[in-house]
């Protein structure tokens, strides 16, 4: 039977349908599973397989094993990474995919293996690298800047060793700023939650204060060379609408006064031009 109509089986069967076919070995169905992440048909991505996902994992219906037949799946065959550098292209699926998937399926003592560092790793990488920017598109959404966001966030809270991290996430953040593109899916969100844990893990007050200075001296060194040029322009409405919302998320909480107070004044000093 075709992985379509097998799927579209197993969701109208419903939970008790689903538990008996996986009391058997699957590992086949669970690698076709694994091949359409991201097919570029979006009923088969995401309205039978990964509402499947969805419905295995909330009933608890596949076992540990199989858990890990679908989360060696997307490793061994690199999909997190797929094709990076692609833009406008079906590819952005698999990787967005991939991350969802991967935050969905990892579990905390994996996270705090090596095997957590390699995802880490890769999900900084696509990050900072990702330039096929897209939330939705003609067939579904793809939001790979997004769901990396959330499979990072989800990593650094299970691991105790976050600060070593520190350079490499607000790199990774401060790359989204130059891609001359604005955020408009709650990207922003997403990334400064990073901001969050970085800070809720101990990391000093006095780097993220390094790093939003370096930051406006980059919007400062690209006008010197640029002039208002379209790179320019987009990017600095980015950066005050992320330091915007980050200066708010710190006042509700009511904490880390001395960023506040550098962000404020980079941002009155940016929103006047």
């Amino acid at each position: 039977m075709e992985f379509k109509q097998q799927a579209t089986d197993l969701l109208n069967g419903g939970v008790i349908a689903q538990k008996s076919f996986f009391e058997k070995n699957q590992d086949d169905f669970l690698q076709e599973m694994v091949k359409h992440i991201g097919a570029e048909d979006g009923q088969v991505r995401d309205e039978l397989n990964f509402r499947l996902l969805i419905d295995l994992l909330q009933y608890e219906v596949l076992t540990a094993p199989q858990k890990e037949v679908l989360l060696q799946g997307i490793l061994q065959n690199k999909l997190l990474l797929h094709k990076l550098g692609e833009c406008d292209t079906p590819s952005v699926f698999t990787r967005a995919l991939s991350a969802e998937w991967l935050r969905l399926l990892v579990t905390e003592d994996q996270i705090q293996s090596d095997l957590g560092e390699q995802i880490l790793q890769d999900a900084l990488l696509l990050l900072d690298r990702e330039v096929d920017l897209r939330a939705q598109t003609a067939t579904g959404f793809a939001y790979s800047v997004g769901n990396s966001a959330l499979l990072i966030n989800i990593l650094l809270r299970s691991r105790t060793d976050v600060k070593r991290y520190a350079p490499s996430v607000l790199t990774a953040i401060q790359s989204n700023f130059w891609k001359t593109h604005v955020f408009t899916d709650d990207e922003e969100e997403r990334l400064i939650s990073l901001i969050e844990v970085l800070l809720v893990n101990d990391v000093d007050e006095a780097i993220i204060i390094e790093w939003i200075e370096q930051v406006f001296d980059r919007v400062e060194n690209t006008i010197e060379s640029e002039g208002y040029s379209t790179r320019f322009l987009k990017a600095r409405t980015e950066i005050l609408h992320f330091m915007k919302s980050l200066y708010f998320v710190l006042k509700f909480k009511n904490d880390y006064k001395k960023i506040q107070s550098i962000l404020s004044i980079f941002i009155q000093k940016w929103n006047r031009l």
